[in-house]
Parts: C-alpha cells; sequence; structure tokens
C-alpha cells in the first residue's frame, strides 16, 4: 500500500559552497576586487534543503568529511529537518567543495568542484537507502556521481526519476540512462550534449525537446536562463518566459527550480513548472546558493511580481 504522503529521496553531494562575485567585468589572469562567501551547498543538499523549506518529507544521501565545515554541513541537514540518517562519515576525509566565480551580473563564469569524496559512496548503502523509498515517491539523481553509481541507482529505483545534468560534462554521465528518467531539466548547453545537435531558435528547442521525450522520459524542461524555457509533458509542448528580473546571483538557481517542480508535481507539469520558475526567480535575487525565505507563501508573491507567459506549441510544426 503506498503511503499518503510522498518523500522525496537525493543521492549526491553536500558540499562547501565558495562564492566570489567580481564588483566589475571579470578580467582573466588578473585579482578581481569582489565579495567572498562560504556557506552549504552540493546539488542534492541544495535540492533537499528547498524542499524541506516547502514542508515535504526528505531524505538525503551523501557523503561527509571529518572536517569542521563537513561536520557543519551535516548539523545543518539535521537543523532543516532533512533525514541524513543513512549518509556516511568518513575520518580522515576531506569534504566536497565547489569554487564557483561569478561576474558582476550574478552569471557564474567558471567553478571547480572537487567531489572526490563521492567515489567512496558504495552500493551496499544506496541499496539500504533505497529500502524505505515507495513507488509514488521522488528520487533525485546527482550527476556528480561515478557512472557506475548512477547505472545503478538509475536501474534499482522503484519510484519517479528525477535529474538536472548540472554541466556539460557530467551531462555525459546520463545519457546513457535518459530511458529511465521521469523528470529531466538540462539546460540549453546540456540539451544540446544530449541530443547531438546546436540549440539555437525555437525551432531547434522544440525538436530538442521531442528528442528527449522519445527517450521515454514523462516530463523535459530545458532552461534558457534569463530567456525562459521550454516544457514537454503530458499536457503537450509550451515555450515559456517571463519578465525581467534583477539578478545578484544565479547560483543555486537551477537546484531551486528542480526541487520546487518536484515538490508540486501532484498538481500537473505545468502548475509545478509556475513554481520551479517562482523558485529559480527566488533565488536569483539572492546572493545564498539557497533562498531559505522560499516557502509556498514566498514562491506565490514571486509568480504575481514575474508571472511567466506559456504559449503551446504545435508539435507537428517542429518536426
Amino acid at each position: 500500500m503506498s503511503k499518503t504522503v510522498r518523500t522525496f529521496h537525493l543521492i549526491g553531494g553536500a558540499n562547501i559552497d565558495i562564492l566570489g562575485k567580481s564588483f566589475d567585468t571579470l578580467k582573466p589572469s588578473d585579482s578581481n576586487p569582489g565579495k567572498v562567501s562560504v556557506s552549504f551547498g552540493g546539488v542534492a543538499r541544495n535540492i533537499a534543503s528547498t524542499i524541506a523549506n516547502l514542508d515535504r518529507p526528505v531524505r538525503l544521501l551523501s557523503v561527509f568529511g571529518d572536517d569542521l565545515l563537513g561536520r557543519q554541513c551535516a548539523n545543518d541537514c539535521i537543523d532543516r529537518n532533512i533525514d541524513i540518517s543513512c549518509s556516511l562519515f568518513l575520518e580522515h576525509a576531506s569534504s566536497s567543495t565547489y569554487l564557483a566565480i561569478a561576474n558582476r551580473d550574478g552569471d557564474m563564469s567558471v567553478a571547480i568542484a572537487d567531489m572526490e569524496i563521492l567515489r567512496y559512496l558504495s552500493q551496499e548503502s544506496v541499496t539500504a537507502f533505497l529500502s524505505s523509498v515507495d513507488p509514488s515517491d521522488v528520487l533525485v539523481v546527482d550527476t556528480n556521481l561515478e557512472d557506475d553509481m548512477i547505472d545503478f541507482i538509475t536501474s534499482a529505483t522503484p519510484c519517479l526519476l528525477a535529474c538536472d545534468p548540472i554541466s556539460t560534462t557530467k551531462t555525459k554521465k546520463i545519457v546513457p540512462y535518459l530511458s529511465r528518467l521521469t523528470v529531466f531539466k538540462p539546460n540549453r548547453l546540456e540539451a544540446e550534449v544530449c541530443c547531438g545537435f546546436p540549440v539555437t531558435d525555437d525551432e531547434s528547442l522544440m525538436k530538442a525537446l521531442r528528442v528527449l521525450r522519445n527517450h521515454g522520459i514523462r516530463d523535459v524542461i530545458i532552461t534558457l536562463g534569463v530567456r525562459g524555457g521550454a516544457i514537454a509533458c503530458e499536457e503537450g509542448y509550451f515555450r515559456y518566459n517571463h519578465s525581467d528580473i534583477p539578478i545578484v546571483s544565479a547560483t543555486g538557481a537551477g537546484d531551486a527550480f528542480l526541487a520546487a517542480y518536484i515538490s508540486y508535481l501532484h498538481l500537473g507539469s505545468l502548475n509545478a513548472l509556475k513554481y520551479g520558475v517562482a523558485a529559480a526567480i527566488a533565488t536569483c535575487l539572492c546572493e545564498k546558493t539557497v533562498e531559505d525565505r522560499i516557502d509556498h507563501r514566498y514562491l506565490s508573491s514571486i509568480m504575481e511580481e514575474f508571472p511567466i507567459n506559456l504559449e503551446r506549441r504545435n508539435l507537428e510544426q517542429n518536426p
């Protein structure tokens, strides 16, 4: 018998995030005046945090180091009501770290991800974690994991499966397993890696949606940053956009998008899309990787201030 309340499960990174934001246009090979901040992040942990802020039950399987920041990151998860009871804690190991450099507009210019600690995640620990998953639940897989682990998780997961491919390099890891996904949210460049052709206009964007959905993925969302994006789902194919927003930092916006999208998926894909976009906008309006003001009321206010415009596309016009 299925549970009446859907639980969200995440397997992946819980990082120490270091963000440097330039006060002016970034100058390569030079010292750039700016602001540096340290916070807790990681794709899986970020998504889990936003889901917890939305009062959904959430579990995280990750690997923490025994250094000071690693212990603080684990305690922060507990304080947020994220269940990390199945996570691993390694002695004499440094916590995973994500270093990002953003320009003055808040868009990421370059980043370095040190996720080596995730290599210690074992199939035995994943199997134990998955034993508490119900078919009505949602699991998010993090492409920071090793290829064989992604294969194992996507083949063994008994519930809805969601993925944000994170980067063009890591997108290649999920390509062999696209047919196992329920929700897939690449950006334009990541979609190009999956589809094998450039996505340069609306015609190629719709073509990419169709190619990805033909893998059997129920919901495909391709994001285009400030230009909105597009979605293919059971309701059809749609292009969406929104008014300009004053971006403070775009780091973490994609994680917030997926977190809100799957949290509201019970309302239907198009309603979930509105909440996903609102969560991404809310995150862009703050410096933090996770916007802790996000809850149902705050997302509703963002939706009113920055409503999205949905335009249905005729699939037959986009072969």
